[in-house]
């Protein structure tokens, strides 16, 4: 298929990552969480000045630990930083007990900066099927960024259904909204790429090709922290 490199103008440069979990599914099914979610928590967001689009994302691997992922492209990074943000209500009444959703779900939230962005010409519109989230913190960042932009991004954008790539750089990680101080959890790797398919299924014979070169074997195999997890769609918003 091949790709192109995007500058960064017009290019959102930053996004809000957001990958959770229910910890009392006796409390707070699924679909109550989803309706809460979609129904109540995006319409909540997008009455803010911040936040004009979304998507949400369920992970393939019935394993996972947090089976969710909400995606939020954003315009300016230091809205995340404002009181308007801060202010996004975390109760509801459709909620069960408190009221409150963090005392039902657990939610791991990151704010990344743009780095590039690298996408099939003629890239259609509309939420992709799949998206592929790797998160690595390299041992050499320089030989990491020149692997991506020299090799794997071509490698990666001849893979039946690629549509695109996204790369991030984290400025912040915080575990619900504990404060300073309380125990979070671990920092999530420095980088993160959302690699984004269309089709009924992802591709792995050839997924697992693009891994073969030896730069590839090099990268991975020095990686001081990885994380994999791969995620089919469920909905699309924009304000």
């Amino acid at each position: 298929m091949g790709g192109v490199d995007k500058p960064a103008t017009g290019q959102h440069p930053g996004i809000l990552f957001v990958n959770s979990k229910i910890t009392k599914p006796d409390e707070l099914s699924p679909e109550d969480y989803t309706k809460w979610y979609e129904k109540v928590h995006i319409p909540d967001i997008f009455k803010t000045s911040g936040i004009k689009e979304a998507s949400r994302w369920q992970t393939v691997d019935p394993k996972s630990e947090r089976p969710y992922l909400a995606l939020y492209p954003l315009e300016d990074l230091t809205f995340l930083e404002t009181d308007e943000f801060k202010a996004i209500p975390v109760h509801d009444d459709s909620l069960p007990g408190s009221h409150a959703i963090f005392d039902f779900a657990d939610f791991d939230t990151r704010y990344y900066k743009f780095v590039q962005h690298y996408e099939a010409e003629g890239t259609k519109s509309g939420q992709p099927d799949f998206v592929i989230a790797a998160g690595f913190t390299p041992a050499d960042e320089e030989d990491y960024d020149n692997w991506y932009r020299q090799e794997h991004l071509m490698e990666i954008s001849g893979i039946t259904g690629w549509r695109k790539t996204q790369r991030y750089a984290l400025t912040f990680a915080r575990q619900n909204r504990k404060p300073a101080g309380e125990k979070q959890l671990a920092e999530p790797p420095k980088f993160l790429t959302l690699h984004f398919f269309d089709g009924s299924s992802l591709p792995e014979k050839e997924l697992a090709g693009a891994g073969e070169s030896e730069w590839t074997k090099k990268q991975l195999g020095s990686m001081k922290e990885t994380q994999m997890a791969i995620f089919k769609k469920l909905s699309q918003y924009t304000k």
